[in-house]
């Protein structure tokens, strides 16, 4: 365990973490100093609080700020589902619509062969020369 002494509100405190975690612990508390000194300073120089009511503060705007992530987070999961959803059924249609498709292109390959065959009924079969497509 590691051992490093952090400064809230102008007071040292000797704090005990993993080691590695030090950088990270050293910018939690100057992130907690940083929120505490904006309280004392939105509070007003006349009114003198202590520690202990700053500290409170501190704790309510951060329980509120983590209320209002965790809402947020709640909202994108709702999006996340809703679009997932639709996506879903996006693909439905689309399978939908490629066997309407290709049931449609089949009729017609069958209506082609039927009028050929009574244009011709008595010719064997013979290859048609189609022209290429372009595949551009």
């Amino acid at each position: 365990m590691a051992e490093l002494t952090i400064s809230i509100n102008s007071r040292p405190f000797q704090i005990m973490c993993r080691d590695g975690e030090e950088a990270q612990v050293q910018q939690l508390a100057e992130d907690l100093a940083t929120r505490i000194a904006n309280i004392r300073r939105d509070v007003g120089a006349g009114h003198r609080a202590g520690d202990s009511h700053l500290l409170v503060l501190t704790g309510l705007t951060m329980c509120n700020e983590l209320r209002d992530l965790r809402h947020e987070i709640g909202r994108v999961r709702d999006e996340i589902e809703k679009t997932t959803a639709a996506r879903k059924d996006l693909h439905d249609r689309i399978e939908e619509l490629e066997e309407t498709v290709g049931g449609a292109l089949e009729q017609a390959a069958e209506r082609v062969e039927d009028l050929l065959s009574m244009l011709a009924p008595e010719e064997p079969e013979q290859a048609i020369d189609l022209p290429p497509m372009n595949k551009g």
